[in-house]
């Protein structure tokens, strides 16, 4: 049997509420400040010969149901009292919305909302058990304002789950629920093509249950009631029979279909049940051979195979079939054809063109047709042209155009277009083509072939509002003449695209405003690796997007404005061939974590990091020469000494404004002045309101000019400043520093790390001081000492805590060290907490009940006595115990493992990073992007590995069946798992704070399940590319894939998609799987060439479900390390199929859908063997 293999393709429709009035329906209660809930959908089909790129037609009518949930669990959905009860939506094909019946609004702005969606409209009595039945003869036309019998027999449904108020538009997915039936009858040997034409043929489906109950809570179906003695008639296209049935199985033996060709009949059978799946296409080839004279026909299934369930040209199709079709066969005669076919120019509306026209073709449309709304040109060619005016003496002019090109203005401000479908055949779209269509909607599909779209081709076209597709030979968008200053001239300049945004990865220029205020836009936002051109605010206001962002190496300058108020919420990296950053570049984003600037970068301009959300300790390159104002500003969690490079002569007003955590800043002996913008207000003092600056160090002999203000909110009594010796009196009278009440002469004296915590055992803290020349210990705690309290220059130190009295308070000093003959200090901070265990002590949390027993040891890194005391350490640690555990299979099989936990301090609290240094126990670093690790590599793998084997009963033979669960003190950056050909695992899973299933439960069940004890594969997709020709480097492609699987893991993905040669084939038709695994293209990365079970799982998107072939793959790996038979029916037997305690049903996992940010996870990183790193 062959198999089609698919990766859905989603057509958008948006379904807009009514606008807010004063009326009010069902007793409802309109408030001015109530929100009416906005939907939006799409119909999961694939779209093989559709004209156009819309899923329904003018005047079809979808039943919502909407279910408030009850605190923080969804509601019921009931037959009567929901929020909403089988509302009518009905499309307005003129303007392209979904028109309700009445306004429904939010509860309130706390409230979460289900919905459900169902077509055709009906009148369910019983939501759980809605009766259905598909139509006898589908051959029949819509008409009378009923449906045909086939669309009346597509049964519809979805549901978006878990909506907040704060939802602009909610996306509902419809898919098709009942079975598809598609038989092609082919042309065999024997007939020629007349006698083929002339033949008369009949297909007839057989001994189906018509009649069905559906749950409109699951969209699950079920057949309902005995076969009728008479078939379902398909209707017929061409020699292509298409037909609905209800999903069921048919006995053996029973006949499925009846074939008849010039009174020769065949019958379909089968010798084992034959299952019609729901949400499947299933396709039939017969070809029919004609025997020599006298032999009669011979009918043979060439083909069979189960596929996506494609569009059938004829359901929701209405504008394909109202064109008025014309044949351009003279390029410019677009007007006399029109008038030849009897037309009149002026009252078409929706028109498809085939032959060639030219420039003066698209005049007349833009110019002379008033009505036109639906222009389909995907056979027409476009031939050269040349400009002219239409009418004289008219401002009617059009412009030159190559062949395959729309030409510029082509139809510029045609409010009449609603929907457009381009040539296959085109390679540029030019400057303003369809520029102010205000009511082009949908979506916008851009032909493989185009390689340039022009400066505003589709600007304020506001109500495209499904997907946006561009093609993968596409390599400029817009204009890359950096004189050019049309912000708000881009190619999709406000555009209302609801969609994640694939730009292709041969895309090289996206020029001025290209996507400025495309707001609708979300999901990750992933730069090819060949742009070398971005210009001024090409994604400004794309406030949607999420995840990090990674600048390509071929980008020297981030322009003004590029990236500003786009919504990310993770790590930016920045590369070092990066010589300015403009205004507002990366202002008022989410952008968090460590930032590290390039090491060439020579110019931040003014607002360039302004209100961002990073964190650690900023370095500045020593090639900069220029701070703008307010270009670091409210960036409150970057903390350290500021060191302002050699060359910067200036800092702007504001521009550190409101960094309370600084802690310091070192000027450089050049700069001149420090700036203060009054009408910037509170924020217009370089350091203003920097509360946590307690040092500052000038190395100017000359002080640099500092405005009033500059400084104001930095506490100038409560620490020295810093100067050269020969300069003390200078900065004393000097504007600006005069205010320091403290100013003496420069020096070193600095203690690393200057905070020590520990709990109530007796420990030791290495510390190291650095010193210009002699010092001593000045004063420290009683209960704490030091190896030494004096000497000379660089010394290493040992920090001992005595034992601290169970049940004492906590106890807080300082050890201030002092450079001997001077008045100048540093100071280490001390403390010391109670707490029930001691340090280093493990915990056991649960003891194996069966088998010989699998370790999990959970670890934290980064936690400080103070955290360890008030149990932050424990809450983690049992929290990720507990993630680990709800999910199955672990569940079910929990008792055959041991787990523990230690108590783990680190001397600071945090986690460090390229630029920042923190002290924690095991050395647990950020190292760039979303990777972390130990900071010293081989050498903490090794500490982790001998930190473990004090647990009880660990010891290092016994590595291959233990995994660790390290939590890191941070949600800044991603999960990552390090893997070792025995089995080993150390999973890194930091407390994310992204939202469900992004959350931390998401981390520990994807790194720690999946990946670290589970040895799964990834099955998300960064790159629209077949894995053996992606040429990547951020991700593994095949020889990475066929090795992790010679090592016997990844058994969830399959480098192929032959249903007898994937790793779960044995599943694909079994009684109680068959309804949702199935075989899906794209995984490991990519979307082509590697194939997944499922269409979703906790390897895709962090839903707390793993795929069917993955549950087996864990429970096998329980069973082998446990000592015990791995049975495949003791697996069926035990196997709980439910995503958060929810029993799944048939197709009901395609629910869980959501968009996914590379900055949560990482590859998983082979190690190698363990024995080559001991």
């Amino acid at each position: 049997m062959n198999t089609r293999i698919y990766a859905g393709a989603l057509m958008a429709f948006m379904a807009v509420s009514c606008a807010l009035d004063e009326k009010t329906f069902d007793s409802q209660e309109v408030e001015s400040e109530k929100r009416p809930i906005v939907i939006s959908g799409s119909i999961s089909q694939e779209y093989k010969t559709r004209a156009n790129d819309e899923g329904f037609c003018d005047k079809d009518i979808v039943g919502i149901y909407i279910v408030d949930f009850e605190g923080d669990q969804p509601g019921t959905l009931q037959d009567k009292g929901n929020r909403a009860d089988n509302l009518m939506f009905t499309f307005d094909e003129a303007s392209y919305k979904w028109n309700p019946a009445y306004d429904i609004y939010w509860k309130d702005d706390k409230t979460h909302i289900d919905i459900y969606g169902y077509y055709p409209y009906g009148s369910p009595e019983d939501v759980n058990k809605y009766a259905f039945e598909v139509e006898k003869d589908q051959r029949r036309e819509a008409g009378y304002g009923k449906l045909g019998g086939y669309g009346a027999s597509d049964f519809l449904w979805g549901k978006a789950p878990d909506n907040a108020p704060t939802a602009s538009v909610i996306r509902l997915g419809f898919n098709h629920r009942m079975a598809g039936i598609r038989v092609s009858l082919a042309k065999g040997f024997g007939f020629s093509d007349e006698e083929w034409r002339a033949a008369q043929k009949q297909v007839v489906i057989l001994n189906t249950v018509r009649k069905s109950f559906i749950d409109l809570t699951t969209g699950e179906v079920t057949a309902d009631g005995p076969v009728p003695e008479t078939g379902i008639i398909p209707y017929k296209k061409g020699d292509e029979y298409r037909g609905v049935v209800v999903p069921q199985t048919i006995g053996a033996g029973a006949k499925l279909l009846s074939v008849t060709v010039d009174g020769e009949s065949y019958f379909l059978q089968k010798s084992e049940d034959f299952v019609y799946k729901p949400s499947k296409l299933h396709n039939f080839t017969v070809t029919v051979n004609k025997r020599e004279a006298g032999g009669g026909l011979e009918f043979v299934l060439s083909s069979e195979s189960i596929t996506v369930w494609e569009n059938d040209g004829i359901s929701h199709d209405a504008v394909a079939r109202e064109y008025v079709i014309v044949n351009v066969d003279k390029p410019g005669t677009l007007d006399k054809c029109i008038a030849k076919a009897g037309k009149d120019l002026r009252k078409v509306r929706n028109l498809k063109l085939t032959g060639q026209i030219n420039t003066r073709d698209f005049a007349v449309m833009r110019f002379w047709m008033d009505r036109l709304a639906a222009l389909n040109l995907k056979e027409v060619s476009i031939v050269k042209g040349e400009g002219d005016l239409l009418t004289e003496g008219k401002e009617e002019r059009y412009y030159s155009c190559d062949d395959n090109e729309i030409p510029n203005e082509a139809l510029f401000h045609k409010e009449t277009l609603v929907s457009v479908v381009l040539p296959d055949k085109l390679t540029t779209i030019c400057s303003s083509a369809f520029a102010e269509c205000s009511n082009l909607s949908g979506s916008l599909i851009i032909p493989e072939g185009v390689t340039r779209i022009g400066v505003a081709a589709f600007k304020c076209c506001k109500n495209l509002m499904g997907n946006l597709i561009l093609p993968s030979t596409l390599k400029i968008l817009g204009d890359e003449n950096r004189n050019y200053m049309g912000l708000h001239d881009g190619v999709f300049t406000e555009c209302g695209f609801t969609c994640e945004l694939k730009l292709p990865e041969n895309l090289e220029v996206i020029g001025c405003g290209a996507f400025y205020d495309c707001s609708n836009f979300y999901g990750e936002l992933k730069l090819p690796n060949k742009v070398r051109y971005l210009g001024l605010e090409a994604f400004n206001s794309c406030d949607n997007l999420t995840g990090s962002l990674n600048i390509p190496q071929n980008i020297v300058a981030i322009p003004d404005g590029c990236f500003r108020e786009c919504g990310f919420n993770g790590t930016l990296t920045l590369h070092d061939g990066i010589i300015t950053i403009g205004k507002e570049a990366f202002s008022c984003t989410g952008l968090k974590g460590e930032l590290r600037l390039p090491k060439n970068l020579e110019v931040i301009s003014h607002w360039a990091f302004y209100n961002c959300d990073f964190s650690g300790n900023l370095v500045l390159p020593e090639s900069l020469y220029s701070i703008g104002d307010r270009a670091f500003a409210y960036n409150w969690r970057l903390m350290g000494t500021l060191e302002i490079p050699q060359n910067v002569i200036s800092i702007g007003a504001g521009a550190f404004a409101k960094c309370r955590s600084l802690e310091g800043v070192i000027f450089p002996e050049g700069l001149e002045s420090i700036r203060y913008n009054s009408s910037f207000g509170e924020d217009g003092g370089a350091f203003q309101d920097c509360f946590g600056i307690n040092r500052i160090v000038c190395k100017g002999r000359i002080p640099a000019y500092v405005q009033e203000g500059a400084f104001h909110g930095v506490p100038k009594d409560n620490f020295t400043l810093e100067v050269p010796e020969s300069a003390v009196q200078q900065y004393q009278g000097a504007v600006g520093w005069k205010d320091f009440k403290r100013i003496s002469a420069y020096r070193n004296l600095v203690i690393r790390p200057n905070v020590a915590t520990a709990i109530n055992t007796s420990v030791t803290r290495d510390l190291v001081l650095t010193a210009d020349a002699e010092w001593y210990v000045e004063s420290q705690p009683e209960w704490v000492s030091l190896s030494q309290t004096s000497g000379t220059g660089k010394t290493e130190l040992k920090l001992t805590f005595s034992q601290m009295p169970s049940g004492s308070v906590p106890r807080e000093g300082e050890i201030v060290f002092m450079l001997k003959g001077q008045d100048y200090r540093t100071r280490c901070k001390v403390s010391q907490y109670d707490y029930k265990y001691g340090e280093d002590q493990f915990v056991t949390l649960q003891k194996a009940a069966k088998g010989s027993g699998i370790n999990i040891v959970l670890l934290g890194d980064g936690y400080d006595a103070k955290e360890v005391s008030e149990g932050k350490l424990a809450d983690n640690l049992t929290e990720a115990y507990g993630h680990f555990f709800s999910i199955e299979p672990y569940k079910t099989y929990k008792d055959y493992f041991n787990v523990y936990y230690a108590v783990s301090v680190s001397p600071e609290s945090g986690i460090g990073s390229v630029n920042t240094i923190i002290y924690n126990k095991f050395n647990t670093t950020a190292k760039g992007g979303v990777t972390l690790g130990g900071r010293n590599g081989e050498s903490d793998d090794l500490y982790i590995m001998d930190y473990i084997c004090n647990a009880p009963g660990i010891a290092k033979d016994d590595l291959d069946k233990t995994l660790v669960i390290m939590i890191p003190n941070t949600a800044d950056y991603g999960g990552i798992c390090y893997m070792w050909d025995e089995g080993y695992a150390v999973a890194y899973c930091p407390m994310s704070n992204y939202a469900y299933p992004l959350d931390f439960r998401g981390v520990v069940q994807h790194e720690a399940g999946g990946h670290g004890f589970g040895k799964l594969g990834d099955e998300y997709i960064y790159h629209n590319a077949f894995i053996d020709a992606c040429t990547c480097t951020c991700c593994g492609h095949v020889a990475e894939f066929n090795g992790a699987k010679a090592k016997g893991w990844y058994d969830n993905l399959s480098l192929t998609g032959k249903m007898s040669e994937v790793g779960w084939n044995h599943l694909l038709f079994h009684d109680k799987y068959k309804d949702f695994v199935d075989i899906f293209e794209g995984g490991f990365m990519h979307s082509r060439g590697v194939y997944r079970s499922e269409h979703n799982s906790c390897m895709n998107n962090d839903i707390p479900y793993y795929s069917t072939i993955s549950r087996e793959s864990i429970v096998r790996r329980i069973k082998t390390l446990a000592g015990e038979t791995f049975k495949f029916e003791d697996f069926v037997a035990n196997d709980v199929v439910e995503i958060d305690g929810v029993a799944v049903k048939s197709g009901c996992i395609d629910g869980y859908i959501y968009d996914r940010s590379s900055s949560l996870q990482h590859k998983p990183v082979f190690m190698g063997k363990l024995s080559d790193l001991r």
